[in-house]
């Protein structure tokens, strides 16, 4: 078998936070779903290999059950039963091209105060320069803390650096070096006392001899308690780390809202560099209800610092707008991180994802999970780039026992806007489907998956991620 990092690739190396030891505040265990897509009409065998922190094999996960052509598989990390309770990284191995997402969430019956989630994606390009733009100690009266999760992904063992920035600052607010063995992840938990020169929120940077992969992990701490239920206000971020090849002038954010089924968004721009610059992000709508646009806002950033555009305080972007966003900097490359958020009577929930660079954007795009079921639902936002009228093709490939494949379901978007599938009420699917859509289009997309699920168990969890683009076979 080949092996590669997870993305659209034919190996895929993936960090997966499997289960974390419990806390006063973080009661619920935290479990992870590994979902692939076969990004062929090639049926593929896989495997799964999950290492310990010191980076001993702990378990391969190997099914005799093959990966469809086209087909989408979940491998829910908790019924193997023969992997022990604790935090793993993974390598996932296929003989064809696949994409791979980790969903990590943490909601329970026993323990209904507590719920939070969200998805990331492996990484498909490990570098030996990481980049996160966004990391949080202590900030705001909803404390939220980072865990900065760094994978060695070569077999040999190699000194790794942390440095961290406070926003606005050229200056290392703290240096870390560690020797993390092959294979093996190291946990840089900013809640830590070491890191007390850092905050309350900034960037980081960490260097290896050789390739490295990277998830921030955020969660709040603080206890904000909705007196009308009891229920603690809790959320849960994360991102893939990024390397310099995902920096740019310009980003395309595929989802933003404002006040949108009580969802609002914060534009997270990072100027990694020592020149300031000006920024400017334009938001085209989306939701059919709301008229009017494009709207824009200006800010500058200041050289290794950060701003916020936050929707609520943006003139003239009407409440209930959902869109896309395009960001541009005038001198200088940024990072772009999208977190939004929705407080409710049952639960906060929050997301995040990392803005994509134009030329990141293709004709063919694979979203390894996605739901039209009674509990997780999905809302797929598809953004046309092109110039021209867009043909988009998605058909729909069953995980679910039961449940059959959909589509094609055919739709046109006009040139160079955004257009969102909501799968309960827009898509072929059954009831009770989950598994992969792959989306194929005739000018170039980028797309954004937001699952969402609001019952009696999770009070309000949702999570994000960006479709996985790749060549067109």
């Amino acid at each position: 078998m080949k092996r590669t990092l997870l993305g659209a690739v034919a190996v895929l190396l993936l960090l997966s936070l499997v289960v974390l030891p419990a806390s006063a505040q973080t009661i619920s265990p935290w479990t992870t779903g590994v979902d692939l897509q076969n990004l062929t009409d090639t049926e593929t065998s896989y495997q799964l290999q999950f290492y310990k922190a010191d980076g001993s094999l702990a378990y391969t996960y190997a099914p005799a059950l093959k990966l469809a052509a086209r087909g989408g598989a979940n491998v829910y990390v908790p019924n193997l039963s023969d992997l022990p309770a604790n935090q793993y990284s993974v390598v996932v191995s296929s003989e064809q091209l696949v994409a791979a997402v980790a969903s990590l969430n943490s909601y329970a019956a026993s323990n209904p105060e507590f719920g939070g989630g969200d998805i990331y994606l492996g990484t498909a390009n490990p570098a030996n320069t990481l980049i996160f733009p966004l990391a949080y100690r202590n900030h705001t009266v909803r404390k939220w803390f980072s865990t900065l999760n760094v994978q060695n992904a070569t077999d040999a063992a190699q000194d790794v650096t942390l440095r961290l920035y406070n926003s606005g600052s050229s200056s290392v607010a703290k240096e870390k070096t560690v020797n993390i063995p092959g294979n093996a992840t190291y946990s840089f938990n900013l809640e830590d006392a070491e890191y007390a020169a850092f905050g309350p929120f900034g960037g980081a940077t960490v260097t290896g001899s050789a390739p490295l992969a990277g998830v921030a992990f955020s969660l709040t701490k603080g206890r904000m308690t909705n007196p009308a239920t009891n229920f603690l206000d809790t959320m849960n971020t994360e991102y893939r780390a990024f390397i310099g090849a995902q920096l740019g002038r310009d980003a395309v954010a595929p989802l933003v809202y404002r006040n949108y089924n009580l969802w609002t968004t914060g534009i997270n721009v990072v100027n990694n560099s020592a020149t300031p610059t000006s920024v400017t992000v334009t938001y085209t709508n989306a939701n059919p209800g709301v008229s009017g646009g494009p709207w824009t806002e200006t800010k500058s950033v200041g050289a290794n610092g950060m701003e916020v555009f936050y929707t609520p305080s943006t003139a003239g972007l009407p409440d209930g707008f959902f869109g896309s966003a395009t960001i541009h900097s005038d001198a200088a490359d940024i990072a772009v991180v999208v977190a939004s958020q929705r407080y409710r009577s049952t639960g906060a929930e929050g997301v995040a994802y990392e803005g994509q660079i134009p030329s990141a954007a293709t004709k063919c795009v694979s979203l390894p999970v996605s739901h039209n079921r009674a509990t997780w639902k999905t809302g797929i936002n598809i953004l046309n780039l092109g110039g021209a009228e867009n043909t988009v093709t998605l058909n729909y490939y069953s995980s679910a026992p039961g449940i059959p494949n959909a589509g094609p379901q055919t739709i046109t978007i006009p040139a160079n806007s955004p257009k969102t599938i909501y799968m309960p009420t827009d898509s072929p699917t059954a009831p009770g489907f989950y598994g992969a859509v792959d989306i194929k289009g005739t000018q170039s997309l980028l797309v954004v998956a937001a699952n969402s699920r609001n019952d009696v168990t999770s009070h309000g969890v949702a999570s994000n991620y960006v479709g996985i683009n790749y060549t067109c076979p």
